[in-house]
């Protein structure tokens, strides 16, 4: 399904939008405080006046399916013709969720869950609006839910956003550890994608322009935002989203919803826990262990134009650079700083890792190495 994008959407061009489309009753899905303080309120208020609309905010963040299910009741109850979501991760997948089980509520919601194929319906027009500089889940056709403390990630074709629209100016005033996280996400969704088993041509394309923009732009969006840099990092944080959209994610995300879950650390700085860990991992693949049809040649190619496009040589300084750029923006890598027991995570991650997204790794992961990265 092909997907409208507008790169810098103005009140005008979602009011003209809506026009076109002539809803009778629109569903706006926002977050709480971070509404009014990124400006969205104003910016909804003014483009959806004279139409009717039902505002959905009281869900936590981490989509988890009890809110999901309360958002379904809430739309079910009334005829509505139109999704908006505009918000950060949280917001967009919950849209995304309410929007496809309401279109398919022959199924139990848990079933659809766990069997993606039972998607038979597609849900209304949604219009997505990302107000973090972020997570990319806008350009993606799949959204995650959390069911007692376990991640699960629904995917179809007709979860896609119809239109997406980024304005640098929602995320102007987001807390600077939200912008390291969830540019760290981003980070993290382009280099996975790169790597993936799934990989083709075309999500390397969004890949390697999304790790040029983060990796020249992250760092000062934190540090030093301006206009330029806050562009740059929300438009890398799409084409990350495109690219994973066609490749998913792989191991470090396979294991980040463990520490989300269990130790509330947030998505973004859950994955680069070990994702810096995972460029050298990756790079030591062999016969024994390849997961990439191409073979183990072809991954570790891979892996050196990705140390080219960071900018090093080897993926040991691949490492330690991704180490030192989310020391510089203020994320915490240390687990005994963190205050996480090493054992403890080591069994629960163990217990609960995501095995679909760990498949698309490209190197084999065995519960020796997850010791041997964690000791």
């Amino acid at each position: 399904m092909n997907q409208k994008l507008y790169k810098y959407i103005q009140k005008d061009d979602l009011k003209d939008l809506v026009h076109k489309l002539s809803p009778k009753n629109i569903f706006l899905v926002t977050g709480k405080g971070s509404f009014s303080k990124s400006g969205a309120s104003s910016f909804i208020e003014s483009a959806l006046n004279g139409f009717n609309y039902t505002h959905y905010y009281d869900f936590e963040e981490n989509p988890k399916y009890e809110d999901v299910v309360s958002g379904v009741s809430l739309f079910l109850k009334n005829n509505f013709d139109l999704v908006v979501a505009i918000g950060g991760g949280s917001v967009i997948d919950m849209a995304k969720l309410i929007n496809i089980f309401s279109a398919n509520p022959q199924n139990e919601y848990l079933n659809i869950i766990n069997d993606n194929s039972l998607i038979v319906n597609k849900g209304k027009t949604l219009i997505a609006i990302p107000t973090t500089s972020g997570t990319g889940c806008e350009a993606t056709h799949f959204a995650v839910v959390y069911h007692h403390k376990v991640k699960y990630s629904v995917s179809h074709e007709f979860i896609l956003p119809e239109v997406v629209g980024l304005n640098f100016n929602f995320a102007v005033t987001q807390p600077k550890y939200l912008s390291a996280c969830t540019g760290l996400d981003a980070l993290s969704q382009a280099i996975e994608s790169y790597w993936s088993v799934n990989s083709t041509s075309e999500s390397k394309k969004y890949a390697t322009e999304a790790i040029l923009l983060l990796m020249g732009s992250l760092e000062n969006r934190v540090l030093k935002p301006n206009d330029e840099n806050i562009k740059a990092v929300s438009l890398g944080a799409y084409l990350a989203g495109k690219a994973i959209n066609i490749s998913k994610t792989t191991a470090p995300h396979a294991i980040s919803y463990t520490f989300t879950s269990y130790f509330s650390i947030p998505h973004g700085h859950a994955v680069f826990l070990t994702l810096p860990k995972f460029i050298e991992f990756n790079s030591h693949v062999t016969n024994i262990d390849i997961a990439d049809y191409r073979g183990e040649n072809y991954v570790r190619k891979n892996i050196g134009i990705l140390c080219s496009l960071l900018g090093v040589n080897s993926p040991k300084e691949a490492n330690n650079l991704l180490k030192q750029l989310a020391n510089k923006i203020g994320v915490e890598l240390s687990l005994s700083k963190l205050g996480i027991d090493k054992r403890e995570s080591l069994k629960l991650i163990i217990e609960n890792i995501n095995i679909e997204r760990l498949n698309n790794n490209p190197r084999r992961v065995y519960k020796k190495n997850l010791v041997n990265m964690f000791y």
